[in-house]
């Protein structure tokens, strides 16, 4: 797993909100404060269309809003309404619309605006689940967590489905000193925080809920499993980890040691017991149950890793050194070789379900263009200290399906290549790979 040998891998009411915003950057992007304070108007939103267009074979839905700027011609029609869902002939794209339609195609057209507040760095997806699309945003480039705004109740045989809104969201548009700005930013709009949102799950709740207030109770993120993981950034995704038994604490205290970093045979036990719970146990089968001689010069049949280390080794997620052939169990395994495991892994994976049409939730593709995997991710972080080092394309790569690669301690630009791979983000990588895409949090 030394870089020679992973090297290879490839019309507006006037009803003004009265709340300012101080627009901050992205978490980990600036990090500076912009002057710009921004207000919110009421729109007519029968003058808009939220709507899920077609895509590509990276991102198959995408967001628009459409605006009916001049009553004539109009930019869409109903072609079709079908159990809840409406699906909509883009008239748009049969004229020329300038002055006539006005479309927000990204999220330099469209944010996010809660309980008075702008969430900068919101990222938006159209996901399909259960045969159903749905409007989602993530609040940050970096997050994990996906907040329901609305959905098209089913598949639109145009391509083209309005996304009906979910109670307490609606839409408004940006204004600065009174003025709609020349954009036309288009606001989703929620009276709860993005607090409340997360912790009821999408759901935009009331202050206080509880008994007596119509609203169900917020549900307490469940105990940590260690006791020295309480407020580090992954303790769901250990806790996670530790109950599918991917890695284990330590029993003498009941701890984890998060912080700590892991040698290369630790690492190789966590990518073979995540490539246990997501590859077909016929891929599995293929490789040794026993070992009888030395998988490599330096890992003796004997030592308590050699099994997994010689499995590792005949489904191709790891090789020795050019030259000596030695794994080098004990040395720390890099931020870099982890996803370089982590990439392999899935190429093994996706060319397993190649073909699978019964899968509601199907693994991530390959490309055929690229031999690569097909992103599932719209908007994944761009590493800036990559650039010519062995492991960027596993890096870009992980980054774009499910998030599996993500920025050094979760903010800024740098994927820190060389960097040792903690207990903790290892945890966090093997969940995500597991739970990629079917149990995606919503």
């Amino acid at each position: 797993m030394t870089a020679a040998t992973l090297g290879v891998l490839g019309g507006a009411g006037q009803a003004v909100a009265h709340n300012h915003t101080p627009i901050q950057s992205a978490v980990g992007q600036t990090g500076t404060l912009l002057a710009q304070t921004f207000d919110a108007i009421a729109i007519n939103e029968a003058n808009f269309l939220v709507v899920s267009v077609p895509g590509s074979a990276a991102q198959p839905h995408r967001l628009y809003i459409v605006e009916q700027v001049q009553p004539n011609p109009p930019c869409w029609s109903v072609a079709n309404t079908v159990g809840g869902r409406t699906e909509i002939n883009a008239l748009w794209n049969t004229f020329d619309f300038s002055g006539v339609c006005r479309l927000q195609r990204d999220s330099n057209g469209y944010a996010i605006r809660l309980n008075g507040q702008d969430v900068a760095g919101a990222r938006f997806e159209v996901n399909q689940r259960d045969g159903d699309l749905l409007l989602q945003f993530a609040p940050s480039t970096v997050s994990r967590n996906r907040i329901t705004i609305g959905r098209t109740n089913g598949i639109s045989s145009t391509g083209f489905a309005r996304i009906t809104l979910n109670p307490g969201w609606s839409l408004a548009k940006r204004t600065f000193g009174g003025q709609i700005v020349s954009s036309h930013l288009v606001y989703f709009t929620n009276d709860a925080t993005l607090a409340q949102l997360q912790a009821n799950e999408g759901i935009a709740i009331s202050p206080g809920p509880g008994p007596g207030t119509g609203q169900p109770p917020v549900t307490p993120p469940p105990a940590p499993a260690f006791r020295d993981i309480q407020g580090n950034r992954y303790a769901a995704d250990i806790t996670r980890a530790a109950g599918l038994g991917v890695i284990s604490g330590f029993a003498e205290d009941n701890t984890f040691r998060p912080t700590t970093p892991l040698t290369r045979e630790q690492a190789v036990s966590v990518i073979i017991e995540t490539a246990a719970r997501i590859l077909p146990t016929s891929v599995i089968a293929q490789a040794d149950q026993q070992v009888s001689r030395a998988p490599f010069p330096d890992v003796a049949a004997n030592r308590w890793s050699a099994l997994k280390i010689r499995q590792a080794q005949q489904l191709g997620f790891v090789s020795g050194d050019a030259g000596t052939g030695n794994f080098r169990p004990t040395d720390n395994v890099s931020r870099a070789e982890l996803m370089a495991m982590m990439y392999r892994v899935a190429l093994v994976r996706a060319n397993a379900g190649a073909g699978d049409t019964t899968s509601t939730a199907p693994v991530p593709g390959l490309d055929p263009a690229t031999g690569g995997l097909v992103p599932n991710i719209a908007n994944p972080p761009n590493f800036t200290d990559i650039s010519g080092h062995w492991g960027a394309n596993a890096i870009r790569q992980m980054a774009a399906v499910c998030a599996i690669a993500t920025p050094l301690n979760e903010t800024g630009t740098n994927f820190a290549p060389n960097t040792n791979a903690l207990r903790d983000y290892t945890a966090a990588a093997a969940v995500r790979a597991i739970d990629c895409p079917a149990a995606r949090p919503q």
